[in-house]
């Protein structure tokens, strides 16, 4: 390794350390911390904690979700804890001190190894959702195991930190781009796995399923993505440090493809999001396709494909519409009621006196929906109600349907 790698012995003010500027010291710590705000490095894990948190608790459940949020709170652990360190140690007070022992760089690859090798092990979850079997149990160990080497690479990056007292040398880059390596085999590992599972599954299960058509239409893009952008870090942060490719390569070239990997948590909680939306927008309209009730004068119903239903008497009420403006023209009320139904993504109900239909197996009824209604529109009672006297009750079956899960972000 010292024979293919020039480390040359240089101190935390060097450009190459990428540590401290002598222009740019700070006058105490605070002054050091929130001014490393501006390092995109730095602000991609905060605003990527930020945004997987808001996600997790009020969109997303299951083991997928909770590991997308550890993975995001531990990148965001490990970011400040390294820039406090850095922060320390480029004090205009320290700037004649030698550092020959940072433990705090050692304690930083707790964090950044989760944060890391999350990837792969999300990947490994989607496929678990689909794959059993012998084969399956195979590629979850190796992938598994893959995570060893990593970890010792991952290692010896803190270790040579710790030891010069600085963040990069063209030694730890290499030991990046060890790291890397393996992580990128896992990746590659997982890809392959996960299309042959697919086209396996695809063979067993209707084309329509909310898995296959998750996996078709959103996850190959990212799955490929986060292939091509580790296997190229990891090619990259090797050979811009090897001896006869240093010249004719630029060290530069590696920085967006690490902005690219420090954001691959927040990408894969986006595209989780996205499913989970167009999951439920997909049922919302097979089920009010295949599956409705209709409300009309006097209660008359259409159904297929329930799943049991029980019997409720509704008292009913006397119903009044008030309009701001005073008139009693109908045509003017129902408009009213209208205005935002053909809204996208709200699609409200269209309110008529002949008849109201909707969807009883909609997942709107039975968890919460994903895109919140902001407008404070609010839809009156179904209008079957009018017509009954205030004395009468009724009584009418309500069927009950349970929550569709959708594979792996239910896990």
């Amino acid at each position: 390794m010292d024979k293919l790698v020039s480390n040359k012995e240089m101190t935390r003010f060097d450009p190459e350390a990428s540590t401290c500027d002598n222009d740019t010291l700070y006058a105490n710590i605070f002054d050091g911390f929130f001014g490393k705000f501006q390092d995109s490095f730095f602000y991609t894990f905060v605003i990527q904690f930020i945004i997987v948190t808001l996600m997790h608790v009020n969109v997303g459940k299951g083991k997928y979700w909770k590991v997308l949020f550890y993975a995001a709170t531990a990148g965001l652990l490990g970011s400040i804890l390294e820039n406090l360190t850095v922060a320390s140690i480029c004090l205009k007070s320290n700037e004649f001190r030698t550092y020959k022992f940072v433990p705090t760089f050692l304690l930083c690859e707790v964090f950044w190894i989760p944060s890391e090798y999350a990837i792969p092990y999300l990947n490994l979850i989607k496929m678990e959702a689909f794959s059993k079997g012998k084969l399956a149990k195979s590629i979850k160990y190796t992938i598994i195991g893959l995570g060893i080497p990593f970890v010792f690479f991952r290692g010896l990056i803190g270790y040579e930190r710790m030891k010069v007292g600085y963040l990069q040398s063209s030694l730890i880059h290499t030991y990046h781009g060890c790291a890397f390596f393996f992580m990128a085999i896992a990746d590659i590992l997982c890809t392959f796995c996960i299309l042959y599972f697919v086209k396996k599954n695809n063979k067993q299960c209707a084309l329509t399923s909310n898995i296959n058509n998750y996996i078709k239409h959103s996850s190959y893009t990212i799955l490929v993505a986060v292939d091509i952008v580790s296997a190229f870090l990891s090619t990259l942060n090797i050979f811009t440090n090897i001896e006869p490719f240093r010249k004719s390569i630029p060290g530069n070239i590696v920085t967006p493809l690490h902005c690219l990997k420090c954001s691959f948590i927040l990408i894969l909680a986006a595209d989780a999001l996205i499913f989970k939306y167009g999951a439920n927008v997909s049922s919302i309209n097979e089920s009010s396709g295949n599956n409705s009730r209709t409300y009309a004068n006097g209660g008359a119903d259409s159904s297929n494909n329930y799943n049991f239903s029980y019997k409720s008497n509704i008292k009913s009420r006397n119903f009044s519409s008030n309009d701001i403006t005073g008139s009693a023209n109908h045509s003017r009320n129902r408009s009213n009621h209208n205005i935002m139904v053909n809204v996208s993504p709200y699609n409200y109900p269209q309110m008529d006196n002949e008849a109201y239909t909707r969807s009883p197996d909609s997942i709107a009824y039975s968890q919460k929906s994903i895109v919140k209604n902001y407008t404070n529109y609010k839809t009156s009672s179904s209008t079957y109600d009018r017509n009954l006297s205030s004395d009468s009750d009724k009584t009418f079956d309500v069927k009950v349907y349970p929550n569709q899960t959708f594979g792996f972000l239910n896990q």
